[in-house]
């Protein structure tokens, strides 16, 4: 579109200075032509200039900038009106001219208060003061085109060949959207864009004198110039206050930034007892991923709602940046805040047709006598780490014990990334636990779930829940995703070597190797490299994870499990999309979590028995974790579940237990063999 008016503007001045050339004088179909040409290029202008009013821009701000765009336009219709009322001179003389300094001043607006987004515009901007220059050179002397000859012929091509240059060019399909004319530049930039306006009132009269025109009495030129002199002031003093309220408040949710929040402190402090709460959203960063930033936007905008529904007017909301808040609040209602802000949590939020479950860890942190506010925050800070490292969804105080805590969490995440990265030997070693997967009807061993273990020098073998948290915090799943995998692998080829009995294990991936559109290539490479049949390796997704349409774990999967690798969806049961995942992935066992199947009231007797129901019809197989007592497996061998997991059979064994415990059937007691974790 913006191509064909840029052509239909050429192709109408083109043709008129062609009859010029041609006849050797001005014609009516020539200045026809010129004036239809003229007519696109003004109605571009006006879109340009009438564009952009966004609902981002603030309707005083765009409400001024139309007034004053109004006083210069009905200035130079005044003028024309006085002209042919008077016959002083020739009306169009009086009409290109007049018109060009407006559009002048105009484009010098636009070009000021509006982002120049490539090339094309930038030329045809130019292109067009050229072109005004040329008219106004041949109107003052009351004609609308220069004759064969003239100089200014000279400038008429330059500007033909610049517009010509501008359509060819690739930015142009962009250059005419409203999106282009709606990105505008800093307030402080398009005030100066306003100020050669205020020149139009003279402009207008000295081309009314210049043509020989009679002008508008002094007085009314006056007038208008001092109008758009104070609406620019006033339209300079609401851009102040703007930039003001900016330099305080986050743009998105309005709410105060740190900034803000270090004023409600200095004149909160005097006065003492207030307290700050320092509040991270648990998983937001998993929205984002899976939904996109749009989604995230709105739901950071419902947060605030809820946040401040919380607060009440006696406290100070703060958007410290990404999806942490601040709130700043008398000490003795703190507490409540934080509860009663968790509380409104437990409702799920309606983004769309997404339903979404968000938690919150807060840290609380009152200011003493002399407390500066940077104090505050750290205290707030280790106080919010110690809630996340708790396992989220809650709020606690700062106390000073707390540091030691928080230190060692700093501690374990330097040594966790020494341990993925170069796999430094000081900071200790993975270890891979092996529980066993059993048949419930004849006790026999069918696999095992790889459990990841961190070997530390100093404390000990930790548990997943010591460092799991810190691996995701520092998005270093996909990492240990690849180094629990290589693990395993070479362990069952290393097991096949020694003529051991090989059966397959099923190893865990995060959405984080799930995002990675090289994760089917890494995996069946690793097989090959180790010889090993696809049939050996399962892996587990769960549905805790929110996977985007637009990821690439739907061909990925599908890609494995066509050469052979199953796919497992872990924790079944206590997630929010787990219809939607049996749809669109290619799943074959479901594990259902211990939640499910501990203990077997009569409610999830029923439960486990649809689940099984609607198993069989899609073809699935189901194991149930967490069992611990012959009862429940009696039980879920009666509601018709196959496959089982847990303390029942045999805890978590290391490799050589594991390798041995393969040649025998799994008891129905713990493995004598098994050593407990740590």
């Amino acid at each position: 579109m913006s191509w064909l008016l840029v052509a239909l503007m050429l192709a109408g001045w083109t043709t008129g200075n062609l009859l010029v050339h041609l006849q050797g004088r001005i014609t009516a179909p020539a200045v026809a032509c010129v004036w239809a040409g003229q007519a696109v290029a003004t109605g571009v202008i006006l879109h340009a200039l009438l564009s952009g009013n966004q609902p981002s821009i603030r309707w005083l701000k765009a409400g001024l900038d139309l007034l004053i765009v109004a006083i210069v336009l009905i200035l130079i219709g005044a003028q024309i009106l006085t002209t042919g009322a008077s016959g002083s001179a020739s009306l169009t003389a009086v009409l290109v001219s007049g018109l060009d300094v407006v559009l002048f001043g105009l484009l010098v607006w636009f070009a000021a208060s509006r982002r120049l987004p490539g090339p094309s515009l930038v030329l045809v901007l130019g292109a067009a003061v050229l072109a005004l220059a040329f008219d106004l050179s041949s109107a003052v002397h009351g004609r609308r085109l220069s004759l064969p000859g003239e100089p200014s012929q000279v400038l008429g091509v330059v500007v033909m060949l610049m517009f010509g240059v501008a359509a060819l060019h690739p930015s142009m399909t962009k250059t005419f959207s409203a999106e282009t004319f709606g990105q505008r530049r800093r307030p402080s930039t398009s005030l100066l864009g306003l100020l050669p306006l205020v020149l139009v009132p003279l402009g207008v009269s000295w081309v009314a004198e210049l043509c020989g025109a009679q002008s508008l009495p002094r007085w009314s030129l006056l007038a208008a110039g001092a109008s758009i002199a104070a609406l620019c002031l006033v339209r300079g003093s609401t851009a102040l206050r703007s930039s003001e309220h900016l330099a305080e408040h986050d743009s998105l949710t309005d709410l105060v930034n740190r900034h803000g929040l270090a004023r409600a402190f200095d004149e909160a402090a005097p006065a003492g007892g207030v307290s700050l709460l320092l509040i991270d959203v648990d998983e937001f960063r998993q929205v984002n991923d899976a939904h996109g930033h749009d989604v995230g936007d709105v739901l950071l905008l419902r947060l605030r709602d809820r946040l401040i529904l919380a607060t009440g007017e006696e406290g100070v909301v703060a958007r410290l940046g990404g999806d942490e808040f601040g709130v700043l609040v008398r000490t003795d209602l703190a507490p409540g805040v934080a509860g009663h802000f968790l509380n409104l949590l437990q409702d799920p939020f309606v983004v769309g047709d997404l339903v979404l479950q968000i938690g919150a860890s807060i840290g609380i942190a009152d200011a003493r006598a002399g407390t500066t506010l940077a104090e505050l925050f750290t205290h707030a800070d280790v106080a919010m780490y110690a809630a996340k490292a708790a396992g989220g969804d809650q709020a606690l105080t700062f106390h000073p014990e707390m540091r030691a805590a928080v230190a060692r969490r700093l501690t374990l995440t330097r040594q966790i990334r020494q341990l993925l990265g170069a796999g430094d030997p000081d900071v200790g070693h993975l270890e891979i636990k092996y529980q066993p997967l059993v048949d419930l009807g004849s006790g026999q061993l069918i696999g095992a779930e790889a459990l990841v273990r961190w070997r530390h020098p100093e404390l000990g073998l930790l548990a997943p829940d010591a460092f799991l948290g810190l691996v995701s915090s520092n998005s270093l799943d996909a990492e240990l995703d690849a180094a629990v995998l290589r693990d395993v692998l070479a362990q069952l080829a290393a097991w096949r070597d020694q003529g051991l009995r090989v059966l397959p294990v099923s190893v865990n991936l995060t959405r984080d190797s799930l995002d990675d559109h090289r994760l089917a290539d890494r995996v069946l490479e690793a097989l090959a490299r180790h010889s090993l049949p696809p049939s050996l390796l399962h892996l587990e997704i769960t549905e805790h994870h929110q996977l985007s349409a637009d990821t690439p774990a739907e061909r990925t999967l599908e890609r494995l499990d066509t050469a052979g690798v199953q796919i497992y969806l872990d924790d079944y049961g206590t997630g929010y999309t787990s219809l939607e995942y049996l749809l669109r992935f290619p799943i074959r066992m479901l594990k259902l979590d211990r939640s499910v199947v501990t203990p077997l009231n009569e409610a999830q007797i029923q439960l486990v028995a649809a689940v099984n129901t609607m198993a069989e019809s899609l073809g699935l197989e189901v194991l149930a974790e967490g069992i611990e007592t012959g009862e429940q497996r009696d039980q879920l061998i009666e509601l018709g579940i196959r496959y089982g997991q847990g303390y029942l059979f045999a805890r978590p064994l290391s490799a050589s237990e594991y390798a041995e415990s393969a040649f025998q059937e799994v008891r129905t007691g713990p493995v004598p063999a098994a050593r407990r974790d740590g």
